[in-house]
């Protein structure tokens, strides 16, 4: 009779190995809730550069925070003048004003007063917040946004 109980016990401690063994490698892990994350808060670089193309303006649209320099860089065959809308006056942006160019005004206005050509680049450091449309005096079919917050 010792013998059937200690086979017994032998089968029982056997049984609740493989059992436990079977358990915990098949049980699906516990995750734990995962927390809300702070939102990532919205950063613009110091400067954005915007290619003038055969084409176009890339990008287009441009969203930047007050005090953001924006250069224009020519890569079109053609010369180009990036100002602010409308044309021929480009008196949209504040204080600006195409017949400011050539005065000592012209450092403060979205305004290059004069072509780029290709290779060449203007800047423009933007103060007001606001949405900015612009054009190129030599091609005003060709329009680009900059919205600044």
């Amino acid at each position: 009779m010792n013998k059937n109980l200690i086979i017994g016990v032998i089968v029982l401690l056997v049984l609740v190995g493989v059992g436990y063994y079977i358990f915990t490698k098949y049980k699906a892990p516990s995750l734990a809730p995962e927390l809300p994350q702070p939102p990532t808060p919205f950063v613009t670089p110091a400067e954005v550069t915007i290619k003038i193309t055969d084409q176009d303006f890339e990008p287009k649209e441009v969203e930047i925070t007050k005090g953001t320099k924006v250069t224009w860089v020519n890569e079109s065959s053609k010369p180009s003048w990036p100002a602010s809308d409308e044309h021929p006056t480009h008196r949209v942006y504040p204080g600006s004003g195409i017949e400011k160019c050539g005065t000592s005004e012209q450092v403060n206005i979205f305004d290059a007063c004069r072509g780029l050509n290709k290779g060449e680049s203007w800047s423009f450091i933007f103060n007001e917040v606001g949405e900015w449309y612009y054009h190129d005096h030599l091609n005003p079919s060709k329009t680009g946004e900059i919205v600044v917050k």
